[in-house]
C-alpha cells in the first residue's frame, strides 16, 4: 500500500509541474485595418497588422485570431497553430498570383484553418495551400488559385512551357481534413508549348496518407492545358480532385461543374470531376453531377453507397464497387448491389444556397432517390450514421421512420 501511494504522489507531483507547459498557450490577434506590427498582438485592441508578423511570435498550440480584412499575403507554417477568421466572406488572404498562399512545411505541425477564404495563389505545386503537416479546414473557401505548367523564361517571357502542374486549390502530402467548405474554381495547368504537359487536380491533389471531405462543396474547378500544337500533350485528369494515393473519404458532399481537357485541335480529358490513380476513395452519401469529361475515373480502390452519380458524360470508369443503394443516370457505373439504380434520372434541381454555409443541389419532387437510401440508415465510410445532410438539416427527415435519400441533399418534405 504504502509503495502505490508513493506512486500516486510521484504521479500528482509529476502531472503538476507538467501541466503549466502543457497547458500554456497564448492568442494573438491580427487586424489588417487598424493593426500595427509594433503593437504587442495580444489582445484586440492592441492587434497586428499582418497575419504573417502573428506567426513569427506565435509558439506551437497557439491560436491566431484574425478580424474581417483583405489580407494580401503568403506565408509559411512550421509549427502547429489555429487560424481562426472572422468569416469566410469577410476574412480573406490573397495570394497576390505570385505563389502558395498559405504553406504548411513541417510533417509534425497540426494546423487548423477556420472561416477565411484563400485565393489568388499561384504555383506548380498547391496553389492556395501546399500541406505536408496535418491540416483541419473548416467553414472556409478556397477560390480561384492556380497550379501552372512550369515555365522557362529567357528575359521576360515564357519561351518553353513543360512539365507537371498538381493542385490548383490545394496541394496535400499528409493528412487533410475538410469541413463545411467550398473549394471552387481553381485550375491546375496553362498554356503549354512543348511537350509533355500534365496537369493533375484542379481543386485538390492529394498524394497524403489521409483525405477526409465532410458536408462540402468541390464547384467549377478544372485541370488540363492548352496546346499550341498537336504535341502530344497529355489530358488534364481530376478536375475536383485527384487521388494518387492514401485513403480518401467524401461524405455529404456536392461535385459538380468540374472539367478535364486539352486542345489541340480538339479537346478531350478524362476525370472531370474525381480520378482515383490509386489507393482507396469511398464516395458516401454524396452528389457527383453536372461535370464534364466524366465523373469518377478509377484504376485503385473505389467504392460507393448511398449517392447519385449523373449527367457527367460517362459517369464511371474504372471498376467501381457498389455498397448498395447508389443511382447513375447512365449504366456505366453498372451498379448492382441492393437499392441500386442504373440510367435513371435523379430528377435534380439546380446548385444554390438552401440552407447551410455551402451550395447544394436539391432532390426535385418526384425524384427517385427521394426515400430511397440505406433503410436501415445512411452511414459514412466508418460505419457511422450521417444524421445530417450537407446542410445540417435532420438525416432522415422528420416525416421518415426509414431510408434517408440518396446523396447529399435530404428532402425535408416528400
Amino acid at each position: 500500500m504504502r509503495d502505490k501511494l508513493l506512486t500516486c504522489f510521484l504521479l500528482i507531483g509529476l502531472f503538476f509541474s507538467l501541466a503549466p507547459t502543457a497547458m500554456a498557450s497564448t492568442t494573438w490577434y491580427v487586424n489588417g485595418m487598424s493593426g500595427s506590427n509594433g503593437s504587442n498582438c495580444t489582445s484586440p485592441t492592441t492587434p497586428c497588422k499582418t497575419i504573417r508578423h502573428a506567426i513569427s511570435l506565435a509558439t506551437s498550440g497557439d491560436t491566431i485570431r484574425v478580424a474581417a480584412a483583405i489580407y494580401t499575403e503568403n506565408f509559411t507554417l512550421g509549427k502547429s497553430l489555429n487560424i481562426l477568421g472572422a468569416g469566410a466572406s469577410t476574412t480573406i488572404i490573397d495570394g497576390g498570383g505570385v505563389r502558395t498562399v498559405v504553406t504548411i512545411s513541417n510533417t509534425s505541425a497540426h494546423v487548423t484553418l477556420s472561416k477565411l477564404t484563400i485565393r489568388n495563389g499561384k504555383a506548380t505545386s498547391g496553389g492556395g495551400i501546399n500541406n505536408s503537416g496535418t491540416l483541419t479546414l473548416t467553414n472556409s473557401t478556397v477560390s480561384g488559385n492556380q497550379a501552372p505548367i512550369p515555365c522557362i523564361h529567357f528575359f521576360v517571357f515564357c519561351e518553353i512551357s513543360a512539365g507537371t502542374a498538381s493542385g490548383g486549390g490545394i496541394y496535400n502530402s499528409g493528412a487533410l481534413i475538410i469541413s463545411n467548405s467550398i473549394i471552387s474554381g481553381n485550375h491546375a495547368g496553362s498554356y503549354c508549348n512543348a511537350n509533355p504537359c500534365s496537369a493533375f487536380g484542379g481543386g485538390i491533389y492529394n498524394r497524403g496518407t489521409l483525405m477526409m471531405i465532410r458536408n462540402s462543396s468541390l464547384i467549377t474547378n478544372s485541370a488540363g492545358t492548352a496546346c499550341s500544337t498537336s504535341l502530344n500533350c497529355r489530358v488534364g485528369t481530376g478536375g475536383a480532385f485527384y487521388s494518387f494515393g492514401g485513403a480518401v473519404t467524401l461524405d455529404n458532399s456536392t461535385v459538380t461543374g468540374s472539367s478535364a481537357y486539352r486542345c489541340s485541335g480538339t479537346c478531350g480529358g478524362a476525370g472531370g470531376a474525381i480520378v482515383n490513380g490509386s489507393g482507396n476513395v469511398a464516395v458516401n452519401n454524396s452528389t457527383v453531377s453536372g461535370n464534364s469529361a466524366g465523373g469518377i475515373f478509377n484504376s485503385g480502390t473505389a467504392t460507393l453507397q448511398n449517392s447519385i452519380v449523373s449527367n457527367s458524360g460517362s459517369n464511371c470508369s474504372g471498376t467501381i464497387t457498389s455498397s448498395g443503394y447508389n443511382l447513375s443516370s447512365d449504366g456505366s457505373c453498372a451498379f448492382s448491389n441492393s437499392g441500386d439504380r442504373n440510367s435513371t434520372s435523379p430528377v435534380l434541381g439546380t446548385l444554390a444556397y438552401y440552407g447551410g454555409p455551402t451550395p447544394t443541389i436539391p432532390l426535385l419532387t418526384g425524384s427517385p432517390a427521394i426515400d430511397a437510401g440505406n433503410p436501415s440508415g445512411c452511414k459514412d465510410g466508418l460505419g457511422h450514421l450521417l444524421k445530417t445532410d450537407q446542410r445540417g438539416m435532420p438525416r432522415p427527415d422528420p416525416e421518415d421512420s426509414g431510408g434517408c435519400d440518396m446523396g447529399a441533399f435530404e428532402r425535408q418534405s416528400d
